[in-house]
């Protein structure tokens, strides 16, 4: 060790530099990028550890701003298989896209960016690399999923549930407006005073009366019309109830509900495109996972990563 001092004190800065970087080198886990190694072999194809790196640094980001220590470790390491594995996934594709002679032209890739702007996190390669892999997917799975008339009838009696309206509510409401500062704390004030002297046997147009407020009338609603506040009190108000006082941006809500009317079945024509859609997708991501077992099963894989 006195030698090596003795030779640090002795070199330029330049060969200094030199030294160091020739000793680093050799420490594994440098990130430099000047060192590299294989950690799956995919038929023919190698993925490489800056492979992986690429693609897990935004996930190890995340992970070490919520985990630290062995958990970090723990969850680092299972992301690491489960990236790795996509990987392979995607290698093995692109080589069976190869075989099929399926490919992505850059008129195509510039045509799907005229519709679709790349987004910042993606190159204009990624982008070419995703519709590869739709194509062949079309090409090999989804062109051969058909779903008959008959599935979806079937389908569509056995699932009576599934195909409802949803409710409609015949509402009024009292709004004691008040957006921020005094006059928030003053409305908060005088709807909690309201909602505490209301009794079933007081109706919501007196009630506001004696406060010298007004009732609305909201008519017939659906629950995705409310505001969000507003749709989970009305689902559990019983007709000729009022609401605990709901707060929005606008102010202090009471609600009444005056009539519900339960859902109705929708019919068939209503549902049937969205039925096809859901059985084709359910249809196609089970036929990709049997393609793409059978593509391993005949594939070399040799996966190296400790």
């Amino acid at each position: 060790m006195k030698g090596v001092r003795v030779c640090v004190r002795d070199c330029s800065s330049h060969t200094l530099i030199v030294w160091v970087m020739a000793c680093l080198l050799f420490i594994p886990g440098v990130g430099l990028g000047l060192t590299d190694r294989i950690i799956a072999v995919v038929n023919k194809e190698v993925i490489t550890w800056s492979d992986l790196d690429k693609e897990i640094q935004d996930e190890y980001k995340r992970l070490t701003a919520k985990y630290h220590g062995e958990e970090l470790d723990r969850r680092y390491h299972q992301k690491q298989r489960e990236v790795l594995n996509k990987l392979i996934d995607d290698r093995l594709q692109i080589q069976e896209a190869q075989a099929k002679g399926v490919t992505v032209t850059q008129d195509e890739i510039d045509e799907a960016l005229r519709r679709t702007p790349l987004p910042p996190t993606q190159t204009e390669e990624e982008f070419g690399h995703q519709m590869l892999l739709k194509k062949l997917f079309d090409f090999e799975i989804r062109r051969n999923i058909v779903v008959e008339e008959e599935e979806i009838k079937r389908y569509y009696d056995a699932n009576p549930t599934l195909f409802l309206t949803s409710p409609h509510y015949r509402l009024k409401q009292c709004l004691i407006a008040g957006k921020e500062g005094v006059e928030r704390e003053r409305a908060k004030n005088k709807v909690q005073t309201m909602y505490a002297a209301w009794t079933p046997n007081t109706s919501l147009e007196d009630l506001a009366t004696s406060r010298f407020e007004q009732v609305h009338e909201l008519g017939w609603v659906r629950e995705n019309e409310l505001l969000a506040p507003l749709r989970q009190v009305v689902k559990e108000l019983k007709p000729g109830h009022i609401s605990a006082p709901i707060e929005t941006p606008l102010g202090f809500h009471l609600v009444m509900v005056e009539e519900i009317q339960q859902p109705q079945p929708l019919p068939l024509e209503a549902v049937e495109r969205d039925i096809r859609g859901m059985l084709t997708k359910q249809r196609s991501e089970e036929a990709y996972r049997n393609w793409l077992a059978d593509i391993k099963q005949k594939a070399f894989i040799d996966v190296r990563l400790k």
